[in-house]
């Protein structure tokens, strides 16, 4: 299906989600837009396929191989690119770049073997608000974290519980009713950091609104981005770099969108919660970190700098 009134830019048929239905689409449209602009006349020199493929086997999410959409097979007297989204395997789609001129993926983190296989920015889910970016000092809340307690985000819970040490790690104790059990002792440790919101939901999408989520990460110091379902890789980490919040996440991938960058990378939560103490009182450090998060959003995640970052990417190609 043909997308935005553009000849040249459609979702795939075999895609597991319509385009409306993507957490992402706006951010995708906005990356439409903007390399429309800066390519100009060579925009039509490309077909940009947009597929969503988020089939994934929770008991072994690595197994597999990553499964050809149909336009790989579509001849095309243009150039053929395609966006991957929703794939939380981080699949090599290295198998079939011969059909495409280029592929932009996310999740895939340097797993791509192809020389014209590339990571791609996860972006933000559409419902989350952009708001005016305030002051770090004048923010209402020092730490922020709302969200589901997946079975990744065992030893990040056992961190905030006075029974933590009591509580079996993630690797020994996997069932779900763990899991339960947990909420249900207790899920909200707002009190544990001064100032704070800190509270485990049931399943995603399961706390505040999208819009009172994104007021409060704009009223946020702090952000904490725990592992997802199976990637350390998730959407807060492009809505709290975009609201210039100081984020504390588990190891990124060594990709353009985290190499280099301002975010802090922790082995564990003890060491995070550490980091959290001494960034509270040290204002300055707060305040430089804050300043350094909104120029890399700017310069290496926003809608305008993945469109770049794809034409950079397709120039190289292009030369060889």
């Amino acid at each position: 299906m043909k997308l935005f009134g553009l000849s040249n830019v459609s979702i795939e048929d075999k895609s597991d989600y319509r385009f409306e239905e993507l957490n992402e689409s706006r951010f995708i449209k906005n990356v439409i837009e903007e390399l429309k602009d800066l390519l100009q006349e060579r925009f039509d020199d490309f077909e940009f396929f947009i597929y969503s493929n988020h089939r994934v086997n929770k008991r072994a999410p690595d197994s597999g191989t990553d499964i050809m959409p149909p336009s790989g097979d579509y001849k095309s007297n243009k150039k053929k690119i395609l966006l991957y989204f929703s794939d939380e395997r981080g699949l090599d789609p290295s198998s079939f770049s011969d059909k495409y001129f280029a592929i932009f993926k996310s999740y895939i983190g340097t797993k791509a073997v192809a020389r014209n296989v590339f990571p791609l920015a996860l972006g933000f889910v559409n419902a989350v608000p952009e708001l005016p970016n305030k002051p770090i000092k004048d923010r209402k809340y020092n730490v922020f974290f709302r969200g589901n307690l997946n079975m990744n985000r065992i030893n990040f819970y056992r961190v905030f519980s006075k029974f933590g040490f009591l509580l079996p790690p993630e690797k020994i104790l996997t069932h779900d009713y763990y899991r339960k059990f947990l909420l249900k002792l207790k899920s909200d440790f707002s009190a544990f950091f001064p100032e704070s919101i800190v509270i485990f939901n049931n399943g995603f999408k399961a706390g505040y609104t999208p819009e009172k989520y994104g007021e409060v990460l704009a009223d946020s110091k702090i952000v904490l981005c725990p592992k997802g379902f199976f990637m350390t890789e998730c959407f807060r980490h492009f809505e709290a770099m975009r609201a210039g919040c100081v984020i504390i996440s588990e190891p990124l991938p060594d990709t353009p969108f985290y190499k280099d960058s301002p975010l802090i990378q922790i082995k564990d939560w003890n060491e995070g919660c550490k980091v959290v103490e001494d960034l509270l009182n040290d204002e300055s450090k707060l305040e430089e970190i804050h300043r350094k998060t909104l120029s890399w959003w700017k310069e290496k995640c926003s809608d305008q700098a993945t469109a770049q970052y794809i034409i950079e990417n397709i120039e190289k190609l292009e030369l060889n």
